[in-house]
């Protein structure tokens, strides 16, 4: 149902939901090991990643300058921000930052330990009201081999949704280290949080994945480093691969930009599988906490990820005033419309169901 809406407002056959910017809730779970207190980081580095994320989802970020002439218009507003939680699941008033100590000096991807209390993490909030961001030392796929982060796509479990981030390339002072010290880990992997591929459509060197997002060019695979435009791959030239999209795996200060096909893709899954965002309370634009990021990086090469397909359902929390009221209704109408869509879906295939032993 959702891959049938994001094509749908792909193709201009429909229209995105909400009109204005939507602004998600964000819990920053600080999982650290006391013998080693840099893990522990300030608030400050927090709100130096916010500030990037408004900055990249909303195309305001400075270094958008370096995008190509051929795709500049492309860039895309997805009219998507973040804000630090100022409440918590119990109605107290926060900061959005939880603080856990742990014995462990890993997190292993595939467990999802440092996503729970009980295998050294921490517990999520409820993750169709807020976006879950847990910053741990060294995430590994498998011993000895480090990842950045890594995120879950919407469709699995509630207890694990969310976004991990490596201690060293989260926010942009602090404990971020270069060449991924601008906070662009986060940017890519809250985009596949909200349903964004790998650009290179993971189909390892060939050239016949996909990202499902029309206007990304088809490329072999991952970018590294800083490449040097045009790098042309799977007979994509004149103009190659879009490797300063934020959906690749090049540097930190390689990387400047989304799509106006992956911003329709964000919004449908934002309509759809995460409709429950429309209706959480949600911060007015001034309480967005401010901070500003640096725009200057060293070239090395590497970006690890590992990302599962996983989700959360939706439910809704109410929001008060004439805003409030208006993203009640929003987001009431998002998840009739979404629920619509459902029962089209399993009308639409009625007719090809047949009986045990017929075809």
């Amino acid at each position: 149902m959702f891959e049938n809406r994001a094509l749908a407002y792909e193709g201009r056959m429909r229209a995105p939901m909400h009109t204005g910017p939507i602004t998600i809730p964000v819990v920053v779970h600080v999982v650290h090991n006391p013998a080693f207190p840099a893990e522990n980081i300030s608030a400050a580095q927090v709100e130096s990643q916010i500030a990037v994320l408004n900055q990249d989802f909303r195309a305001t970020n400075l270094d958008r300058v370096g995008v190509p002439t051929v795709w500049t218009d492309r860039i895309a507003d997805c009219r998507i921000q973040f804000a630090l939680a100022t409440t918590d699941p119990d109605g107290n008033a926060t900061d959005g930052i939880t603080r856990t100590a742990t014995a462990k000096t890993f997190f292993s991807a595939e467990a999802d330990d440092v996503k729970a209390t009980a295998t050294g993490g921490a517990d999520p909030w409820p993750s169709d009201e807020y976006l879950n961001l847990w910053v741990c030392a060294d995430p590994q796929t498998a011993p000895g081999n480090s990842i950045l982060g890594y995120a879950q796509f919407p469709g699995g479990p509630v207890d694990t949704d969310g976004v991990v981030i490596a201690t060293t390339c989260f926010g942009t002072i602090g404990t971020a280290t270069a060449p991924f010290h601008l906070g662009r880990t986060t940017t890519h992997e809250v985009g596949h949080w909200l349903s964004l591929r790998h650009i290179w459509g993971d189909d390892g060197s060939g050239c016949s994945g996909g990202d499902l997002v029309d206007d990304t060019p088809n490329q072999a695979t991952q970018n590294f480093g800083k490449p040097q435009f045009p790098h042309i791959s799977c007979n994509n030239g004149p103009d190659g691969d879009m490797f300063m999209n934020y959906m690749d795996y090049t540097d930190d200060a390689a990387m400047f930009m989304f799509t106006t096909g992956q911003s329709l893709r964000m919004n449908a899954c934002l309509d759809g599988p995460r409709a429950s965002f429309l209706v959480a309370a949600r911060a007015p634009a001034g309480d967005l906490r401010p901070a500003v990021s640096s725009m200057v990086a060293e070239a090395t090469p590497g970006r690890g990820e590992a990302a599962a397909p996983r989700s959360v359902p939706s439910t809704n929390s109410s929001s008060s005033g004439g805003a409030g009221a208006v993203a009640d209704l929003e987001g009431e109408v998002a998840l009739l419309r979404s629920l619509l869509d459902e029962i089209n879906g399993v009308l639409a295939r009625a007719p090809h169901w047949s009986a045990p032993g017929t075809r």
